[in-house]
């Protein structure tokens, strides 16, 4: 890297190349203006941070960019194609092949520079593609002298250039672009004779470089600005969630642990309500664990985990429930659900059971739920009457339900739909 001091020392040395010295005026040339901006650009490198020429905007914003250097450059192109043509039937002509090996240059580099961008698009933003940028598009400028040709037929190809510049290094860039192509298009001038006022045209590509690179850092700018602050956003909506979440927690913890672990205390001389209320917080935990673990907004597990505390709260029983896995809620599995409730009901109503299950997996593509008790098995009319009825609730969405009951061995019930 170049410290800020070495671009101090050989300012002066760079100067005096364009024709001036500093705070020396120099009449009829580029001189005093390439001054100017070459302070100002030696200025800007030295802001630079090191280990890298300009800010990089995002991947889609760079892209834009080079689709950017790509237009002008055909554009250039076409420009130059146009005064060619000019060029080549104009009395007396001039070395034509000296004409036709620059249009081919300038359109082989042009293509070459679409499939850069195409195929190697930072590539195209490095110096080693400036630096043969600048070889190429300085030859094609000095061609015309070369050729004998009474007007420049370059075209557009060289201000493509200063686009290639500010792609690679911002306004720094742009501006060591314009400062190449007014020293070359100077001495063009001065060995073409074509006199010190057109010589001084040559200020267009300071313009161009300026307003191009300024453009340029600009958007680069602007999008890590918009970078930064969708970040920030993102970090804050992440606090703000997480505190939502604590305060949530929070609010469960005290509207149903503490008031439950009161209740308890207040009424300690009742054990069959206190073993009830620590059963009923028990579950609630367990299911709120659940949901707090699962990845579902509407969580399957937590879904039948909360029918099962329902049948117990209004019965006053204990339900043992195992399920093994998790899926998002769905229509087909809200079904079984339902069905799993009224399964459940009937287990305590009608069986007597002292015992009752619930098993649940999802396999193959399917959701099983079974509900076993050991109470007072169906038969007849009865065990008809419930398999119609669970049934009913899945046949919608294409389940089963199977009922295995006896006199001495109690019920189960399977139900089985997609998952």
């Amino acid at each position: 890297m170049t410290s800020k001091g070495d671009f101090r020392a050989i300012t002066p040395s760079l100067e005096a190349t364009m024709g001036t010295s500093p705070g020396e005026p120099f009449n009829g040339s580029p001189g005093p203006f390439s001054g100017i901006m070459l302070k100002a650009l030696f200025a800007r490198f030295s802001q630079m941070p090191k280990g890298s020429l300009n800010h990089r905007g995002s991947p889609e914003l760079e892209s834009t960019l080079r689709r950017m250097v790509v237009v002008f450059r055909f554009l250039g192109w076409i420009w130059m194609t146009l005064l060619v043509v000019v060029t080549v039937l104009s009395s007396p002509p001039p070395r034509l092949w000296i004409v036709y090996a620059s249009l081919g240059v300038a359109t082989i580099w042009t293509l070459l520079t679409w499939f850069v961008a195409r195929a190697h698009p930072q590539r195209l933003a490095n110096g080693v593609w400036f630096a043969l940028d600048s070889v190429v598009m300085l030859a094609i400028g000095a061609a015309s002298v070369a050729s004998g040709a009474d007007e420049l037929f370059h075209g557009g190809m060289p201000l493509s250039y200063v686009f290639v510049g500010a792609l690679w290094g911002g306004l720094p860039g742009s501006l060591v672009a314009a400062v190449l192509l007014a020293v070359e298009q100077f001495a063009v001038h001065v060995v073409a004779e074509l006199g010190a006022v057109r010589a001084a045209g040559s200020i267009i590509f300071f313009i161009i470089a300026a307003i191009v690179g300024w453009t340029f850092d600009r958007l680069r700018d602007y999008d890590l600005a918009r970078q930064r602050a969708e970040g920030q956003l993102a970090t804050e909506r992440e606090a703000v969630a997480a505190h939502e979440a604590r305060v949530n927690l929070v609010n469960k913890l005290h509207d149903s642990v503490l008031q439950t672990f009161h209740a308890i205390r207040m009424g300690a001389d009742d054990p069959a309500q206190s073993r009830y209320l620590a059963r009923r917080q028990e579950r609630e935990l367990r299911r709120n664990i659940e949901e707090w673990r699962s990845e579902y907004a509407r969580s399957f597990r937590a879904s039948l985990l909360a029918v099962r505390d329902d049948v117990e709260d209004i019965h006053r029983v204990e339900i043992e429930a195992v399920i093994r896995d998790d899926a998002p809620l769905t229509p087909d599995l809200e079904a079984a659900i339902d069905a799993a409730r009224e399964a459940l009901t009937n287990a305590v109503k009608h069986s007597e059971a002292r015992s009752i299950s619930v098993f649940s997996e999802l396999s193959d593509g399917k959701a099983h739920i079974h509900i076993r008790d050991n109470g007072r098995g169906l038969d007849g009319p009865d065990l008809a009457r419930v398999s119609e009825r669970l049934n009913q609730r899945v046949e919608t969405v294409g389940g089963l339900v199977d009922i295995d009951s006896g006199a001495a061995n109690g019920t189960e019930v399977k139900i089985t739909v997609g998952a």
